[in-house]
């Protein structure tokens, strides 16, 4: 397994995944499957753009974006040292293998 910090080079694999996860798990997110569908691909690789704020990081088996996690930076002065984390998600079919955790210590 790789974990890697997420290009817009990803997009069409981020997009796949995410959508899964919506479609799999839609409680778990604050978006809804319908909404993120009907995004184009452009819409997700900005979101995978080269940022000081944000952070998007993949887990890849075997070649495959299987897990994905975001940090998002507070914006306002006072609060910049602290962070958020978002969108946490491992494919199924390769769960319970410490992906999740390997991504939370990477952010970390």
């Amino acid at each position: 397994m790789i974990i890697k910090r997420l290009s817009p080079a990803d997009a069409t694999a981020y997009r796949r995944l995410r959508l899964r996860g919506l479609r799999e798990s839609p409680a778990a997110f604050g978006s809804s499957y319908g909404e993120e569908a009907k995004r184009p691909l452009k819409a997700f690789a900005a979101r995978l753009e080269p940022s000081a704020d944000r952070w998007a990081f993949g887990a890849f088996v075997g070649g495959r974006l299987s897990g994905v996690v975001t940090l998002i930076r507070e914006e306002k002065k006072k609060e910049r040292h602290k962070a958020s984390i978002y969108g946490l998600y491992v494919d199924p079919k390769v769960r319970q293998q410490g992906i999740g955790a390997q991504l939370i210590a990477r952010v970390m």
